[in-house]
């Protein structure tokens, strides 16, 4: 008995100590500072802002990153017809490449994620697919298989009250077909679209300005990570890590889809920078994220290739996706990590 009381004496000693150097480097280094900035990031960007106050970092210094989160800084990537000319040289030949490959990152104990990054060769393939339930959402399974998609990623936020949402009331613009889905046609808000021409506009705008524009395909998220060739992101990006999804252009028309997996121990997730370098790094001249956290998440060739951070891992209830559909006459050349695949499930 005399020997428990002395282990637990010894132990509660040892607890004590490391809370309190825990304590003088989480709040009295800088080092310590930017862990719980990350953390109050992270927070504020997801559906359960009231928990960065626990993070006990000044009101105004908190108030100044929810701003950030809510308006970042933003560039139309073209003012008019004009400009569409000289963004892209779009291949539009029945050769389909399409390239997917594996991330990793492992920059320190705290940060590393793990992801899956699809290059898609002709951006004319890529399209806008809405749930078809009139106020639910469905998993990105269900919407890529009845598309016949060989890949695709989730899209659109959606109203999502306390992370319980269903996927059935998207935010932001929505135009699919041509037509525009959103309720506001005149109200300026962050958009990527996809043009008849397969040219990637990305920027604020209204749905009546981007059909204006000829765009086919648009979904509302932010923030924009690369413009017209420049990278849009200061510092971290604001945002904390977290489970990213990301779409991006290069300057041959190929079409970026990324995914990056986060909130899990395997994954901790990427901060908005690490996702604009990522695209950067692979020639994207103009990329934007899509929606996050729990709903991140990418399909290819009959099921899902990265892990949602959603209860059990079970894929969110989405309005919509960006969807790659082959059409008819299409050859393709896919690959998985340079392992050719000639093998497509329901196309």
């Amino acid at each position: 008995m005399e020997i428990v009381k002395k282990f637990f004496g010894i132990l509660g000693f040892f607890i004590i100590i490391w809370t309190i150097i825990s304590g003088v480097f989480m709040f009295y280094t800088d080092p310590g500072h930017q862990l719980r900035a990350m953390a109050a990031e992270s927070i504020l960007s997801s559906q359960h802002r009231q928990w960065a106050k626990y993070t006990f970092l000044p009101q105004k210094e908190l108030d100044a990153m929810l701003e950030n989160i809510n308006n970042p800084n933003y560039e139309n990537s073209a003012s008019g017809k004009d400009d569409l000319d000289d963004l892209v040289n779009v291949k539009t030949d029945k050769d389909l490449y399409v390239h997917v490959e594996s991330i990793e990152s492992n920059s320190n104990p705290t940060r590393y994620y793990k992801g899956k990054i699809i290059t898609i060769s002709n951006p004319k393939r890529v399209k806008l697919v809405s749930s078809q339930l009139s106020d639910h959402g469905e998993q990105i399974f269900v919407i890529a298989k009845r598309a016949k998609a060989l890949a695709a990623i989730n899209a659109s936020g959606f109203v999502d009250l306390n992370g319980h949402g269903n996927g059935g009331a998207s935010t932001g613009v929505v135009i699919e077909d041509g037509t525009i889905k959103s309720k506001n046609k005149n109200t300026k808000e962050f958009v990527a679209g996809i043009t008849k021409e397969g040219v990637m506009i990305t920027g604020k705008y209204s749905a009546n300005e981007l059909v204006n524009l000829g765009v086919q395909y648009a979904a509302g998220f932010k923030p924009q990570l690369i413009v017209n060739g420049q990278k849009m992101v200061e510092g971290d990006g604001g945002w904390g890590w977290g489970p990213r999804t990301a779409i991006g252009q290069k300057a041959d028309g190929s079409i970026i889809f990324v995914v990056i997996d986060g909130r899990q121990t395997r994954s901790v997730g990427a901060s908005i920078k690490e996702v604009q370098d990522l695209l950067y790094e692979r020639g994207a001249i103009n990329a934007m994220c899509m929606d996050g956290g729990s709903s991140s998440s990418m399909y290819f060739n009959g099921e899902n290739i990265t892990t949602p951070s959603s209860r059990n891992n079970i894929p969110r209830y989405l309005p919509n996706i960006w969807a790659l559909i082959p059409e008819a006459g299409d050859v393709l050349h896919v690959d998985v990590n340079g392992k050719e695949v000639t093998s497509f499930d329901g196309l």
